[in-house]
């Protein structure tokens, strides 16, 4: 631009910073809607929050097929006696063997 006066120079470098700006960009895409938030996996029950059931829903439950008996005490404990069809998984390996539970049954945990 050192063949153009200085006035002249102003005008197309002020013409140059106008074209640069956002109002004269060429189009763009809308930028993509943000991905729905998932729902927040609910909370583990807690001892104060575990459903409870008395004896005879859960011999019905047993008796429908419905429901897995989990017996959460000490194997020792449970060798010596458990009730009967329940299982032996301590409450100390519940967490780790949890995968071994049918996901489609009630799971009834059980220590005395």
């Amino acid at each position: 631009m050192y063949w153009m006066s200085g006035r002249r120079q102003a005008l197309a470098g002020g013409l140059l910073l106008v074209m640069a700006s956002p109002a004269f960009a060429a189009p763009q895409a809308p930028a993509p809607a943000p991905a729905p938030a998932a729902a927040p996996a609910p909370a583990a029950p807690t001892q104060e929050t575990a459903r409870r059931i008395n004896v005879t829903e859960t011999r019905q439950a047993l008796a429908k097929g419905t429901a897995v008996l989990v017996d959460v005490r000490p194997k020792e404990s449970y060798d010596a006696s458990h009730a009967e069809g329940a299982i032996s998984i301590p409450l100390s390996d519940l967490g780790s063997r949890a995968g071994e539970l049918p996901k489609d049954k009630l799971i009834i945990t059980y220590c005395t």
